[in-house]
């Protein structure tokens, strides 16, 4: 599908017309990035919480007839617990949020793929790697994941030594079989799972035979989920509708421009479908 420009806000807002279009739909599975998304970023991770609003819309979202709703998230299903204030779940009602973390490899409902014994090694020597290349900045930190390792240089005092560093980790863990390296907002990323947002979400819809989705994130692991949405032609929107959050070329027909509008735009869709 082709991209969207890099910014583009007027004219791929969120209309009324798609509001209403998504509050018609039979059945709905409304899915959701968390951080940069739902979240501003900060450099505590884990004391991230949803913008004012954005929780309470879901939560009524999840509460209406043929309406699914998923938090999707690169983090943890520990993590992930933690930042929304919400119970992962093994066994939902038909009015709970499901959370679903690293990258749709740890969905609540069934705990997840299972790490193999050559998995854990390959994390462990990640995670080593990661370390020694973070210790060239002491701003540089390493984010552990339960299907991988993540680099951080958000917070870096060079950010030329970060970028070098970055580029050292992704040399090396490219050299490995098995891994699956990310780009996103000043992290890098590498798991030892394959499974992606996309995969996941093209099986949540196969499982629940929806109508109709709704994903809304802001970053290159969340492309994946945009890329294999049904959006229709050009810039139609359906039956499907991918809202990008932010700056950044995107699959998304539809772009806001923060957290913040994203709550809004739950709302709107909470209150039309309700």
């Amino acid at each position: 599908m082709p991209q969207r420009p890099a910014s583009a806000f007027d004219s791929f807002t969120v209309s009324d017309e798609d509001i209403a279009y998504l509050a018609g739909v039979p059945s709905l599975l409304v899915a959701c990035d968390f951080d940069g998304t739902l979240a501003e970023f900060t450099d505590e991770p884990n004391t991230a919480r949803a913008v004012p609003g954005a929780m309470d819309a879901l939560r009524d979202l999840a509460a209406l007839p043929g309406t699914t709703v998923c938090v999707l998230s690169g983090r943890d299903l520990d993590q992930l617990q933690t930042v929304t204030e919400l119970p992962a779940l093994r066994e939902p009602g038909e009015d709970d949020i499901l959370l679903v973390g690293s990258h749709g490899a740890e969905p609540a409902v069934d705990g997840g793929v299972t790490l193999t014994d050559d998995q854990k090694s390959l994390l462990a020597d990640l995670g080593a790697e990661a370390e020694r290349q973070a210790a060239r900045d002491e701003g540089m930190w390493v984010e552990y994941k339960t299907f991988a390792v993540g680099l951080h240089e958000r917070t870096a005092l060079d950010f030329s030594i970060a970028e070098e560093a970055m580029q050292a980790f992704h040399d090396v863990a490219a050299q490995r079989e098995g891994t699956t390296i990310t780009w996103g907002k000043d992290i890098l990323e590498v798991a030892v799972d394959g499974t992606t947002k996309g995969s996941y979400v093209r099986h949540l819809r196969e499982e629940l035979g929806v109508d109709a989705v709704l994903f809304i994130g802001d970053d290159v692991t969340d492309e994946t989920a945009m890329e294999v949405l049904d959006q229709g032609e050009d810039t139609e929107a359906r039956p499907d509708m991918g809202v990008r959050v932010g700056f950044g070329a995107t699959a998304a027909q539809r772009r806001v421009e923060s957290p913040t509008d994203t709550a809004a735009l739950l709302r709107r869709l909470a209150d039309a479908r309700g």
